[in-house]
C-alpha cells in the first residue's frame, strides 16, 4: 500500500533537499534514532540515475526504518525512482518477513511520492506527519 502523488505540470519548485529532509525527520515519527547516510551511499542503495540528488537517513537495521528525500535530473527520472523504490520496497517486506515480521507493517505502509522532480521515500512506525510536510512542502 504505497502513496503516491504527482503534481500537474506547474512550474516546477526549486525546494532545498537537505531541508526538506530535516523537516520531514522531525515531523515522522520514528523507533529509532535515523542516521544520515553520505550521498554517494544513498545513491547507490537506492539505485538512482545519474544526475539525482539525494538526501537519506536510515536506522541500525534491526528495523526498517527509513527516510529519503531525492531530486531527479527530470520527472521521467522522478518516475522511474518511485518504480524502484517500490520494488525495493516489496523485496524489503519479502525480507523482513523471517528477518523481523514486526517491521513488515512500517514496509507496508512506507511512503513514496513524487512531485515533478522530488522523490520522497519514508518508512516509519508513523508517516502521517512526513506525508502532511512532504505535501505542503512540495505542493
Amino acid at each position: 500500500v504505497f502513496a503516491l502523488a504527482a503534481c500537474g505540470s506547474e512550474a516546477p519548485k526549486d525546494v532545498d533537499i537537505s531541508a526538506l529532509a530535516e523537516d520531514l525527520l522531525a515531523a515522522g515519527e520514528f523507533g529509532e534514532p535515523l542516521s544520515p547516510l553520505d550521498s554517494s551511499v544513498a545513491l547507490g542503495l537506492y539505485a538512482c540515475a545519474e544526475g539525482t540528488e539525494a538526501v537519506a537517513y536510515a536506522g541500525s537495521g534491526a528495523t526498517a526504518e527509513e527516510l529519503a528525500v531525492f531530486k531527479c535530473s527530470s520527472e521521467d527520472a522522478a518516475t522511474a525512482l518511485v518504480s524502484s523504490l517500490e520494488t525495493r520496497n516489496q523485496t524489503r517486506i519479502e525480507q523482513y518477513s523471517s528477518y523481523n515480521p514486526a517491521e513488515v507493517p512500517k514496509l507496508e505502509s512506507a511512503l513514496i511520492m513524487s512531485s515533478g522532480v522530488y522523490v520522497v521515500l519514508c518508512v516509519a512506525t508513523d508517516v502521517s506527519g512526513v506525508r502532511q510536510a512532504a505535501e505542503s512542502a512540495l505542493g
